[in-house]
């Protein structure tokens, strides 16, 4: 890795640190302190629960949209870096390697505050916890080692964290290329074509369900997901090794595209 990489990486990740910190102190004081003077000034203090609000903040997905929109701004960024000798490569790279480890602080900030604050508070076991996550499905892949079963939890929550980046830098990269009133144009228009082809893809399946057979379709989505091919299909018992490479594609997909964008930025003048 060269030094310009991780000066650039360090600057980024600094910055993004900074804004985290202070979105973290928002939410708490939006979500702890503000009640506390609520109830302090109304005279309900003995009904104020400190412990509820703090096992409630629920910072995933705090996190979720930081990274997402740290990912999204873009142009500022290139424009200081280019300014100063650092090439669209390099520019890159340290975003990249940015997301990999400002997302990587995410899940185990997220993974200590879910089963070390969160689970007890709620009288659950950490098993029980992880039937409760997104990845439930999967809470059981390695049976009764309950360790094993959290750092797969953990590992889905960082490649979706990445994705999430990649995704945002994708659309930032995208949006950076075009002037205001294009950006303006996409904004509210693709949100628009999103819904009308959603609802026209509804509207086809709806007339051929009796015309088509959807067996295959049904079938590759349970093989995507993990379908277990034999025994019942509990919850827990799912094979987590397709999702896993699906989402690696996925990022790298995504990723490919935003590189491909990133070669495109031009400072504007």
């Amino acid at each position: 890795m060269s030094t310009k990489v991780q000066r650039t990486t360090r600057y980024l990740l600094l910055d993004q640190l900074k804004l985290a910190g202070w979105s973290i102190l928002t939410l708490i004081g939006l979500f702890i302190v503000l009640p506390l003077l609520v109830s302090l000034l109304t005279g309900n203090i003995g009904h104020y629960q400190f412990l509820r609000d703090i096992a409630n903040l629920n910072p995933g997905a705090l996190f979720f949209l930081l990274i997402f929109i740290f990912g999204a701004l873009t142009y500022d960024n290139f424009k200081l870096f280019i300014q100063n000798g650092i090439s669209r490569r390099t520019y890159f790279s340290a975003r990249l390697l940015s997301l990999i480890l400002f997302s990587a602080l995410c899940v185990i900030v997220g993974g200590i505050y879910y089963f070390a604050i969160h689970a007890p508070y709620m009288h659950w076991s950490t098993q029980q916890a992880l039937l409760k996550t997104g990845t439930s499905l999967y809470a059981y892949a390695f049976g009764s080692n309950v360790t094993l079963n959290v750092a797969l939890n953990l590992i889905f929550n960082w490649i979706f964290y990445i994705g999430t980046g990649l995704t945002g830098m994708a659309c930032g990269t995208l949006l950076a290329l075009f002037g205001k009133w294009a950006k303006t144009i996409l904004i509210v228009g693709a949100p628009i074509l999103g819904v009308i082809a959603i609802w026209l893809l509804a509207v086809v399946m709806v007339r051929s369900q009796s015309s088509f057979s959807y067996t295959g379709l049904e079938a590759f989505l349970k093989f995507l997901v993990g379908y277990p091919s034999h025994g019942p299909a509990d919850a827990g018992y799912f094979n987590p090794v397709m999702p896993l490479i699906t989402m690696l594609v996925g990022c790298g997909v995504i990723g490919t595209l935003a590189y491909l964008f990133n070669r495109k930025l031009r400072i504007r003048n």
